[in-house]
């Protein structure tokens, strides 16, 4: 025989119900969303229908009520320490300096100018040759960035 549902909370927004639903099926609660969609997609049409309907399981009711009261007081009992996070993502770029002061205060051109000024004057669009050129705004220094070979 197939499981009752019933609703045990209703909201006028679907984010706000797809946040309590992903807290309820974190704690292992097996919970539905009702009338999202059509709220998703008139939103103004949620006072009629009455809200976005959480429903779960007839056996989970009691469960999921007492979690949603933790969660309307504030309470969280969540344990942090005990919680394995993921390291952050670390993108590791190389730090260009000045070959001929050493400061990092530098920007970089990576368009040839007049290649592209030129060539959107007569063709009528832009052509990019790429030309990575370094400024250095401590002593004003003009380089050339060098091709890393083997890599």
């Amino acid at each position: 025989m197939a499981e009752r549902l019933v609703t045990i909370a209703t909201f006028n927004e679907a984010t706000e119900a797809h946040i309590v639903k992903g807290r309820l099926e974190s704690e292992g609660i097996l919970c539905f969303l009702g009338d999202e969609h059509i709220i998703g997609a008139q939103p103004f049409y949620s006072a009629a229908v009455g809200g976005v309907k959480l429903r779960v399981t007839e056996q989970d009711v009691e469960e999921a009520q007492a979690i949603l009261t933790r969660i309307r007081q504030g309470d969280n009992l969540f344990d942090y320490d005990t919680i394995e996070m993921a390291p952050p993502m670390q993108e590791h770029v190389e730090v260009q300096t000045c070959p001929h002061c050493g400061s990092d205060n530098i920007s970089e051109e990576k368009y040839n100018k007049t290649v592209f000024s030129i060539s959107y004057l007569f063709l009528g669009f832009p052509l990019p040759f790429l030309s990575r050129k370094y400024t250095c705004y401590n002593c004003g220094k003009t380089w050339k960035a060098k091709n890393k070979k083997g890599a």
